[in-house]
């Protein structure tokens, strides 16, 4: 979110509630804890507060965590692929030493 959203988000809340006063630490302080989130979430958060509290939200109210992205299924499947590839080539290996003549001496 950048500092034009985040002002945004501040003269909204003003806009509905008159003893929400934005000052410069608090555009400091909600900048900061907001930077991070997703503004077209945090608003809609932020509305569904206004239409249901008669009290200023706290910025934990309204805020938006995305959630990590979880990379291990990604990795457990390049893993199979790789094991899979490296059995292959075992086997073609193993294949080749058997099928070439041995030599007695």
């Amino acid at each position: 979110m950048n500092a034009d959203q985040i002002l945004k988000i501040l003269k909204t809340i003003n806009s509905a509630y008159s003893r929400f006063d934005v000052t410069d630490d608090r555009i400091a302080l909600w900048g900061d804890m907001l930077k991070d989130m997703d503004f077209n979430k945090v608003m809609h958060r932020l509305k569904t507060h206004i239409k249901d509290k008669p009290f200023p939200p706290s910025i934990s109210e309204i805020s938006v965590y995305e959630t990590p992205k979880n990379e291990f299924l990604e990795k457990y499947r390049r893993w199979q692929l790789e094991g899979a590839e490296r059995i292959a080539k075992q086997r073609r290996d193993e294949r080749g030493q058997s099928e070439q003549p041995r030599s007695d001496k």
